[in-house]
């Protein structure tokens, strides 16, 4: 089975879900779309970009362009082949019901070379056709360590702009980015706008810091140890000395032993201190 008839089911039937039911065959639909989606996850790995990406998809499936993304990121794990996607996915599209506008019914995919039999309400044998409009990144844009270090840096952007739910708003992280340099997805950035990209992501993080505050208290103290230590190291301190400023510049009435004796509005403080001790060296 292709990839693109595997998202496409998996999506046509993220559609009619989101929908009000009216009939008990929802059910039956909604058992089938979380058993292809979990082993989807579990195939692809629980914190994978592919995971990432599905979760997007399947969260607006009227998204071409998280459509794109999905279908990109699945590259490497070989749907095609695996014959358990395929019993998912072929009891998926004899659920999803024909209004969704998409045709999805019993579809089974077979044939060899460029010859493809598709299995439905009719049997059709066509020649294979592949339209490739989703993302294709290639030696120009972003290098596979780039996009590890941006990946990471759109995880806590997104951390920073979750809902009152707490989860991590990804498509807002991506949003900002796919306007900043007029791409569909960070995959597509140039090589050499990595750096411009990733200050952009930090600041960034930097401005929307505060809402972690009350959302996320351990990570918003994580946050300042983050930056805190990526300072200490660019001055070259080992831990006891940043542990002597920290004493000396915050006022504190005894030496510690660890950061994590410190509260958050000091954490922030030794933040700012460092920050401004950082730009004098340059200096």
């Amino acid at each position: 089975m292709q990839t693109e008839a595997i998202i496409t089911t998996l999506l046509a039937a993220a559609t009619f879900l989101k929908r009000p039911l009216q009939d008990v065959a929802g059910q039956p639909l909604k058992d089938a779309y979380e058993a292809a989606k979990h082993y989807l996850r579990r195939k692809f790995g629980q914190d994978s970009e592919a995971a990432k990406a599905l979760e997007l998809a399947t969260g607006k499936p009227e998204s071409l362009i998280r459509k794109a993304l999905l279908a990109e990121e699945s590259v490497s794990v070989d749907l095609e082949n695996d014959p358990e996607v395929a019993r998912l996915i072929e009891r998926l599209a004899a659920l999803v019901p024909e209004s969704t506008g998409i045709a999805c019914q019993s579809v089974r995919v077979g044939g060899q070379g460029n010859r493809v039999l598709v299995a439905g309400r009719d049997i059709i044998q066509t020649h294979k056709h592949i339209q490739r409009n989703a993302i294709t990144p290639d030696d120009r844009h972003l290098s596979i360590e780039q996009r590890k270090k941006i990946s990471a840096a759109i995880a806590g952007l997104a951390a920073r702009l979750s809902g009152e739910d707490g989860k991590p708003n990804f498509a807002a992280a991506h949003r900002m980015l796919q306007r900043r340099y007029n791409v569909a997805s960070y995959l597509l950035i140039l090589r050499e706008k990595y750096g411009d990209a990733l200050g952009f992501l930090r600041q960034r993080c930097a401005i929307n810091r505060a809402r972690l505050r009350s959302r996320n208290p351990a990570a918003y103290q994580n946050d300042f140890f983050r930056s805190i230590h990526a300072r200490r190291e660019k001055l070259g301190w080992d831990r006891p000395q940043l542990l002597v400023f920290a004493f000396e510049k915050l006022g504190l009435n005894k030496p510690i032993a660890s950061l994590k004796e410190l509260g958050p509005i000091q954490l922030k403080s030794l933040s700012e201190f460092m920050q401004r001790q950082a730009a004098n060296s340059k200096g």
